[in-house]
């Protein structure tokens, strides 16, 4: 189990890493990335795909067998670990190095989401609210982060118990 977990917390340090420098492209690049849609489920992706891997690579090394536990805690590990050290990075980036970043990703958040409500016939005062509400609220900020960062563990979680279902493999019981 210690060699299950120590690669699990690898493939999760390697998440991480891979976190920080791909937000440190986006925020180099153009800040509007991270309100992109399609950034959004790449990085879905990318987590799901970590802990995936890790998970596969403790069953391949406990001779092509992991119980279910195994291999969700594997998948688990993983992807807490990578996820709490982007939300870290994030939360230093958006709140110490540049916190005016955070008022310019915020709005094109609520630009975003004003256009989508007026796409799908949102009423105009449902649509003021959700903006007001919107540019109250500090996504970016430490307590925004830190409910992103337990809203992505559910999420994950629920990834996790999928992948679980679809990679472990039992040991075959001796009658």
């Amino acid at each position: 189990m210690e060699a299950m977990r120590k690669t699990a917390m690898n493939y999760g340090i390697a998440l991480g890493l891979t976190a920080i420098v791909a937000t440190t492209v986006m925020y180099a690049i153009d800040i509007n990335l991270f309100t992109s849609s399609w950034i959004g489920i790449t990085t879905i992706a990318v987590v799901s795909i970590f802990g995936a891997i890790a998970a596969s690579k403790n069953k391949k090394d406990n001779g092509g067998f992991l119980t279910f536990k195994e291999t969700f805690t594997s998948f688990f590990i993983t992807v807490i670990l990578g996820v709490f050290i982007s939300t870290v990075y994030s939360i230093i980036l958006f709140n110490f190095i540049d916190p005016e970043s955070k008022a310019i990703i915020t709005e094109n958040m609520v630009k975003k989401t004003v256009e989508m409500m007026q796409k799908f016939g949102g009423k105009a005062a449902d649509i003021n609210l959700m903006a007001e509400e919107m540019q109250k609220s500090d996504s970016f900020g430490i307590w925004g982060q830190s409910k992103g960062f337990i809203f992505s563990i559910i999420m994950y979680s629920i990834i996790g118990l999928i992948t679980a279902l679809i990679v472990r493999r039992e040991r075959p019981q001796s009658i």
